[in-house]
């Protein structure tokens, strides 16, 4: 019984792993330089919408978690609500050091996944 305990917490940890969220933040100026307009954090997996705000530079990193073994992080970045392929903005590479991205554009919602 222990021992069935014991894999289903490495079971658990080896998904939490697996699963980073990313700090995404979008600003008004080029550079991500202040005032940030909107911030949140995407979950592996899941679409979340973000202010329907017109930005010209957008920041991204690995908050917490990380991806599987011989998988990256990514943030996906979309004009509409509902993270719909077909109005993908980008796709950029996050690690854990904040990285600024340009873009003319309103962005409406993000999805984080490991590639």
């Amino acid at each position: 019984m222990m021992k069935k305990i014991v894999t289903i917490f490495a079971a658990i940890a080896v998904v939490a792993v697996a699963e980073p969220t990313i700090g995404y933040a979008g600003y008004f100026n080029t550079n991500c330089t202040a005032p940030s307009i909107d911030a949140a954090n995407a979950y592996a997996g899941s679409c979340i919408n973000v202010e329907n705000f017109p930005i010209e530079s957008y920041s991204a990193y690995v908050e917490a978690g990380s991806c599987a073994d011989g998988t990256s992080a990514v943030l996906n970045t979309y004009t509409a609500s509902g993270c719909d392929d077909s109005t993908l903005f980008d796709t950029v590479s996050v690690n854990s050091e904040k990285q600024c991205f340009e873009a003319d554009v309103t962005l409406v919602s993000l999805k984080a996944e490991c590639v």
